[in-house]
């Protein structure tokens, strides 16, 4: 550190001066620049907090907002403390498969809005795919053109998945920890370990009440959130001594 060039070494002061402090650099700036300057931005300051290295991760998320989303469009949302009360009260919840979805972009940006709706949709057909085979019975009885003109690839797409599914049924949490992540300091200082953890010893306490099996619950995770769920999933290990 004692030997690391000055900042005004390899940037002039105009620039030096220009680079936002890390609280007033949002997500949606980034967003509108482009790629090139958002790249020589965000390399100026992550070469700007090398110069000291006590920066540290300490960011970690106090109560996550959780959805269960239904086939009908409607969705249970309650806080991470709150939830598996409001699980409880849900009939056969957890019969068969059960797939935790951790976001983790911030869910402000439209283009991440679409993304996750998307693949919350994914999985949703996948677990409907009775529901999905009636409606391609609808489909099959109409006209050939009619078909074409109502069916869109990414239907076709999803109906391909739900085929090709191990099970038809199942239910969606969706830990929405993207939505903690409001500008880029968050994301940045986002504690993986510490937020895995707790989503970890949460996930023993619901396959615990709900009595689910741990074969049965799956997790994947959205950008950061895939950091999370492996170091969710590495604390349930721990407390377990089982695997999802």
């Amino acid at each position: 550190v004692s030997q690391a060039l000055k900042p005004s070494q390899w940037l002039s002061v105009q620039e030096l001066q220009a680079i936002p402090a890390v609280d007033e650099l949002t997500l949606e700036r980034l967003e509108n620049m482009s790629l090139e300057k958002g790249a020589e931005l965000l390399q100026q300051v992550y070469h700007l907090s090398q110069i000291n290295h006590d920066v540290e991760p300490n960011f970690v998320p106090s109560n996550i907002q959780v959805y269960v989303p239904k086939p009908n469009g409607d969705k249970i949302v309650a806080p991470i403390s709150e939830m598996i009360q409001r699980l409880k009260q849900k009939q056969n919840f957890g019969q068969d498969e059960v797939t935790i979805i951790v976001t983790g972009l911030p869910q402000t940006s439209e283009t991440v809005k679409k993304a996750t709706r998307k693949l919350v949709q994914a999985y949703m057909q996948r677990y409907n795919l009775q529901q999905q085979q009636q409606q391609a019975q609808k489909y099959n009885s109409e006209s050939e053109e009619d078909n074409k003109r109502q069916r869109t690839s990414s239907e076709e797409d999803y109906s391909e998945q739900a085929k090709n599914a191990n099970t038809n049924t199942g239910d969606i949490i969706v830990i929405d920890l993207g939505s903690t992540l409001t500008n880029y300091k968050r994301y940045a200082m986002l504690d993986i370990e510490k937020t895995g953890a707790k989503i970890g010893k949460w996930i023993v306490e619901l396959t615990s009440e709900l009595q689910l099996p741990h074969e049965t619950i799956h997790m994947i995770g959205q950008n950061v959130g895939a950091h999370v769920a492996g170091a969710a999933a590495n604390e349930f290990t721990r407390l377990t001594g089982h695997k999802l």
